[in-house]
């Protein structure tokens, strides 16, 4: 689906009896490659107990040598269609998502704003500046930045001074503590160093910092985190699999863990890595800057979260945005709330669909139908 300043890729599976489930994969990195696959896969579901979650994805999820559980096509494919089953059975057995999770009692959570997408057409200081304010104003409890565009990872002199500037400007509007950091894995070791002196010096400890080097550089985390102590470090959201996750936990270099429903396994992997994670002390936060079918799913699995992190949601990323879904997406004083209705209880809108969207059928994109899919 293109919308004017976003896209989504959503996979929706319709039983003849009329019933649906909704997943999204956006971000797979090849839309094409994941279309084709989720196609051959249907024809292998034809005809089984889309109830037996376990078994329509074990098509996926079976060792094999060699491995593609990890391969991301693979992994994004495996989420959309076990996120859909999902959805498809509380809608199924009539109950909301989050209840079928076993978090009756639960109507919201917490929201953070990730300011990012709704600076995709100016990425001025003032542009952030404005969105952070206007975020918080709207009861966000913190606000996320991705300030480091001039950075590029492989060059010796690091090129900070249009970050500092937009650090600079949302700090006047936020309270620098409650401003998080994506840095999207732009440094290296010695080149965060020189980073955090600047930022921690300038303005003191942000909520957290995200991403600062590729995951698995943890001999560079391990030297950088000995040098700011106090500094909150999360990341996660790349991880393929529950133990990808598990090795990231395990390297001693993060305190605040963010698996992806769309890339991780979906719901499944997610609701088995909570309470092993929360156990080991770890902050759970669902990485987040998706459209509205993922985070509908993200929202029903935070409900199960005990640490009461907010979420990440994309604030000012697509104008009108609620008014894409039926029932409109509830979105108020920065917590999203749970709709009395099965599933993930939404749809997107058929007019919306019309307008924007398009469908994978017979090896192609076409345009969508409402019995295309």
């Amino acid at each position: 689906m293109a919308l004017p300043r976003d896209q989504w890729l959503l996979v929706r599976i319709r039983t003849q009896d009329g019933l649906s489930g909704w997943g999204e994969i956006t971000g797979s990195c090849d839309d094409g490659a994941v279309a084709s696959l989720l196609s051959s896969l249907a024809e292998s579901l034809s005809g089984k107990d889309l109830l037996a979650i376990r078994d329509c994805c074990s098509l996926l999820e079976n060792w094999r040598y060699p491995v593609v559980r990890t391969i991301r096509t693979v992994s994004t494919t495996l989420s959309g269609l076990n996120q859909a089953l999902w959805d498809l059975t509380a809608r199924y057995y009539g109950v909301p998502l989050y209840k079928l999770y076993g978090a009756d009692g639960v109507d919201s959570i917490p929201l953070y704003a990730n300011l990012n997408k709704a600076l995709w057409g100016d990425r001025s200081p003032d542009s952030l500046q404005r969105n952070g304010a206007a975020a918080l104003a709207e009861g966000f409890s913190m606000v996320k930045c991705t300030p480091f565009d001039e950075v590029i990872p492989t060059q010796m002199d690091l090129n900070m001074g249009p970050a500092l500037d937009r650090i600079q400007a949302l700090a006047e509007a936020v309270p620098f503590a409650q401003i998080a950091i994506d840095c999207h894995q732009r440094f290296q070791g010695y080149t965060l160093e020189r980073a955090m002196e600047a930022i921690t010096r300038r303005w003191g400890v942000p909520y957290w910092m995200e991403d600062p080097v590729p995951a698995d550089d943890f001999a560079s985390m391990k030297r950088v985190r000995a040098s700011f102590p106090t500094v909150r470090w999360a990341a996660g959201e790349d991880s393929l699999c529950p133990k990808a996750m598990m090795t990231l936990a395990n390297s001693g270099c993060y305190e605040i863990l963010m698996p992806d429903v769309k890339y991780i396994g979906g719901p499944d992997a997610v609701r088995a890595l909570i309470p092993v994670l929360e156990s080991l002390n770890f902050k759970m936060t669902l990485h987040n800057p998706n459209g509205i079918i993922a985070t509908a799913h993200s929202a029903h699995l935070s409900a199960l979260v005990g640490s009461g992190a907010p979420m990440e949601y994309p604030y000012g990323a697509v104008e009108q945005r609620e008014c894409l879904c039926e029932p409109a997406e509830q979105i108020q004083k920065g917590r999203y709330y749970f709709l009395d209705r099965p599933g993930i209880g939404l749809d997107l809108s058929e007019q919306t669909l019309a307008r924007y969207g398009t469908c994978y059928r017979d090896g192609q994109w076409t345009t969508y139908k409402e019995d295309s899919v």
